[in-house]
């Protein structure tokens, strides 16, 4: 199950990639009032009524079938290696920096357990007698995670494989045999290197809060009900974190305002200067997969997650007031069908939140300039990171005076 929920979730992330390698340029001409992608079309003839003239139809003016020109247009391009670089690492590289975001998507939770009480199957019932001789499939009493590796420490697996798409920037920009190349990777390194540390500490009043490293903890605190009524989200009980946190994450992932490491007007495109072809959409589509990532942790650490508030699988419970699904026309449904429709608002939930902040994220590069170098650094060592610190203990001031451990 594991298996086919993690090739589900890929499916999902390359998906919405391929679009928004569309709908960031579209954003950005409606931002500059341009008319940005518009000619990858597909124009149909048609009869509007019998034995009438002919009339055509422009399907997407918009330019949607661009996601599909420019792969096409990328892979017939030549795969050109410059003199003196290193083959070997120059091919490694992108494979680093496309596969190291779809490592982290394993531990995300998409949406809370699916208990099924339905009926057991064997195999000869589900003509898998060929595969599965004399195995029953328990359907009976059966709970569901929407989760590839539900982890008991899942931001530390996050943290720990994220940052190893340092070595897709620093090997990129090495093997290249380019001085501009090997400057942004420099610049890449130590920015990616930099804001990590703080990164991890603004999570810090997370797992205080909640009690946990697991992402399931995590949203399963997040579902409590402060005073009854408001969702005990990370974005409530640690907005500074919420702030630094996002602003460390677009570092990491390098975009406006922390794209030093390509920096177009000083280094020609930085790291990746000396890619073509495919490889060359390897770093592109793994910039988007990166987007995808960002905006579905904080989705997760701040935004509740999968959880919808005041709405679980047994009814809305809102302070003293209850609704029951049993009570309402939803009950011929049964309670798995129930389940199985509070999953599916769960996911949606999850996905739109994430949606909404990948476009946010587009928002934040086409408003803002991009910062000098010295300003990056001191960004993050000089303010984010004591700003982080004092979170912290403010945070453990609260909890310890709320929870009564002064009086102990």
């Amino acid at each position: 199950m594991s298996a086919a929920w993690a090739v589900a979730v890929f499916t999902a992330v390359v998906s919405l990639a391929g679009l928004m390698t569309w709908g960031e340029r579209k954003l950005a001409s409606m931002i500059q009032d341009r008319i940005g992608p518009n000619r990858a079309n597909i124009r149909l003839t048609y009869h509007p009524w019998p034995f009438g003239p002919k009339r055509s139809v422009n399907l997407t003016a918009i330019g949607l079938f661009h996601i599909m020109a420019d792969p096409v247009k990328l892979f017939f391009k030549e795969d050109f290696i410059p003199a003196g670089a290193n083959k070997i690492l120059h091919t490694l590289a992108p494979m680093i920096s496309l596969g190291v975001p779809f490592v982290v998507f394993s531990v995300l939770p998409f949406a809370g357990p699916l208990h099924i009480q339905w009926r057991d199957f064997t195999a000869d019932e589900l003509y898998l007698a060929w595969l599965f001789s004399g195995q029953v499939l328990h359907l009976s009493d059966y709970t569901l995670k929407f989760v590839v590796a539900d982890l008991d420490v899942g931001m530390i697996f996050v943290f720990a494989v994220s940052s190893l798409a340092v070595y897709g920037v620093i090997l990129s920009g090495w093997s290249s045999n380019n001085k501009f190349s090997f400057l942004g990777a420099l610049r890449g390194a130590n920015q990616m290197i930099s804001y990590e540390v703080s990164l991890g500490l603004c999570a810090v009043g997370l797992f205080m809060i909640y009690g946990g490293l697991s992402l399931s903890s995590l949203n399963n605190g997040q579902g409590e009900l402060l005073l009854g009524v408001i969702p005990k989200w990370g974005i409530i009980t640690q907005p500074l974190a919420f702030i630094l946190f996002l602003t460390c994450g677009m570092a990491e992932i390098k975009r406006i305002p922390f794209d030093l490491p390509e920096g177009e007007s000083e280094i020609v495109a930085g790291y990746f200067l000396e890619y073509s072809s495919m490889k060359f959409t390897m770093f592109m589509f793994g910039e988007y997969v990166e987007m995808i990532l960002l905006a579905g942790v904080i989705t997760t650490l701040f935004f509740g997650g999968w959880q919808i508030p005041w709405v679980s699988p047994e009814g809305i419970h809102v302070l003293h007031w209850q609704l029951l699904w049993s009570d309402t026309f939803l009950s011929g449904l049964g309670a798995t069908g129930i389940h199985i429709l509070i999953a599916l608002l769960q996911a949606g939930k999850f996905a739109t939140c994430t949606v909404v902040w990948v476009y946010l994220i587009f928002m934040i590069r086409w408003t803002f300039p991009r910062f000098r170098y010295d300003q990056v650094m001191k960004l993050g060592w000089q303010m984010i990171l004591p700003l982080a610190l004092i979170n912290i203990m403010v945070t453990g001031l609260i909890l310890a005076f709320t929870r009564g451990w002064l009086n102990g």
